[in-house]
C-alpha cells in the first residue's frame, strides 16, 4: 500500500536541476619549504555543481537539495598538511526541466548571458 501511495504522490511531482557554489576553504598557509610555483595562493577555488531533483514544487527543490548539499561537504588533509574543507555556500538557481523523461541528450541547465557589445566572445568562454 505504501508503495502505490508513493508513486500515486510522485506522478505530480517534476524533475528540476538546482546549481549550487561550494567554496574551498583552506585552513592555514604552507611552509616556506613546500611553496611551488605551480600553486599560487593568490585565488579562491569555488565550484558550481547542477544536482537533478525530483519534487512536488520549486520550493521543494530548494529545500532537498539543500538538505543533500550539506551531506556532501567534505574535509581532508592536502599533502601539505593542511585541513581542507569544501563548503556549501549558497544554492544560485532552480528550474524546472519540463522533461518527465529523462535520457541522453535531455537539456539539464541553461542560461541566458546578457553582456556589453564590448566583450568579445572568447572573454565570455
Amino acid at each position: 500500500m505504501k508503495k502505490r501511495l508513493r508513486k500515486k504522490m510522485n506522478k505530480d511531482w517534476e524533475w528540476y536541476a538546482v546549481k549550487v557554489l561550494y567554496a574551498c576553504i583552506i585552513s592555514e598557509e604552507r611552509s616556506q619549504e613546500t611553496m611551488d610555483i605551480a600553486s599560487p595562493r593568490d585565488h579562491k577555488t569555488f565550484e558550481e555543481t547542477l544536482f537533478l531533483i525530483e519534487a512536488p514544487s520549486e520550493e521543494q527543490a530548494y529545500a532537498f537539495c539543500k538538505k543533500e548539499v550539506i551531506k556532501q561537504e567534505v574535509d581532508y588533509l592536502n599533502v601539505y598538511g593542511q585541513k581542507v574543507e569544501w563548503k556549501f555556500i549558497e544554492t544560485i538557481d532552480c528550474f524546472n526541466l519540463f522533461n518527465r523523461q529523462l535520457q541522453t541528450g535531455t537539456e539539464l541547465y541553461s542560461r541566458f548571458l546578457y553582456v556589453p557589445d564590448t566583450i568579445s566572445t572568447e572573454e565570455v568562454i
